[in-house]
């Protein structure tokens, strides 16, 4: 990805403003990743990550909410926000390994229990509204009747009563899991907002490799709460979970035209039938 001139010298006045300690950044590098518009820079031995707003961006995601989100947790979790201006997000950069694969099923769940410990962030994750406006976004020929249904039945039943409101990260998946000597953070806070903790468990245990019994019974048992209880409300939430992947897979097929969204969306279709 290339950033031609104009947005350069807007991330170069905000770099100059916000951070006046730097003569000029050094080396800008674009960071892959299936959102896109983040770069990483340095100066000196600072290092740091600046996120766009594009103009092509998904619903529900913000800036401001994440630069809000970063603000309220607790160092040890997730980035330090440096600022939020012309429309970048500049957060220190997280120094450590990411791996191919999620943490030991105690770590995941220590994380998991201090983030949902965190106070709330004021926002609430609806994802009807969300689902609604993928539908809307998606190339036409893709919109199926079935899909339809599934979204008018989804609305009738409205999405289900909070088992514990939480703040929630939303996208916890390895990529976004970096390992430092004392601790695993967690980047990427685009989708943050408050919500049911079973929401959390339900993405976390539909988009990963997982043991999904044993993550909710862990976590249940750290979190004390009935462990069946927890397990219905999980399987409530599947459902969603599965059919927000599609959607969002399918609303950045007819954004980007990249193949790699089209077979995403497919595979979640058809774990969506499976589940059903």
């Amino acid at each position: 990805m290339q950033y031609n001139k104009p947005i350069n010298s807007s991330l170069q006045r905000v770099i100059e403003k916000y951070l006046p300690a730097a003569q000029a950044a050094g080396c800008f590098s674009p960071l892959e990743g299936l959102s896109g518009g983040s770069v990483y820079f340095s100066i000196g031995t600072r290092e740091y990550v600046a996120r766009q707003q594009l103009e092509t961006s998904m619903p529900g995601v913000s800036l401001a909410r994440q630069y809000r989100a970063l603000t309220r947790i607790s160092r040890g979790i997730g980035s330090r926000p440096v600022c939020l201006a012309e429309g970048w997000l500049i957060v220190e950069w997280l120094n450590g390994e990411v791996k191919s694969e999620l943490p030991s099923l105690h770590s995941l769940t220590s994380l998991l229990y201090d983030l949902h410990h965190q106070p709330c962030f004021g926002w609430r994750i609806n994802l009807l509204p969300l689902l609604e406006r993928y539908w809307q976004m998606a190339a036409r020929e893709r919109r199926s009747l079935a899909w339809l249904r599934l979204l008018k039945k989804m609305k009738k039943q409205g999405e289900p009563k909070p088992l514990r409101l939480a703040a929630l990260h939303m996208d916890i998946h390895a990529g976004n899991l970096v390992y430092q000597e004392q601790s695993i953070q967690l980047i990427d806070w685009e989708y943050a907002g408050d919500g049911d903790v079973a929401l959390e468990l339900a993405a976390i245990v539909t988009g990963n490799n997982i043991d999904s019994e044993s993550l909710i019974r862990t976590y249940a048992q750290m979190s004390h709460i009935q462990v069946d209880e927890l397990s219905r409300q999980v399987r409530r939430w599947r459902p969603w979970v599965i059919l927000l992947m599609a959607s969002w897979y399918e609303c950045r097929w007819q954004q980007t035209q990249d193949r790699t969204f089209l077979t995403l969306a497919d595979e979640a279709w058809c774990r969506l039938q499976r589940n059903d």
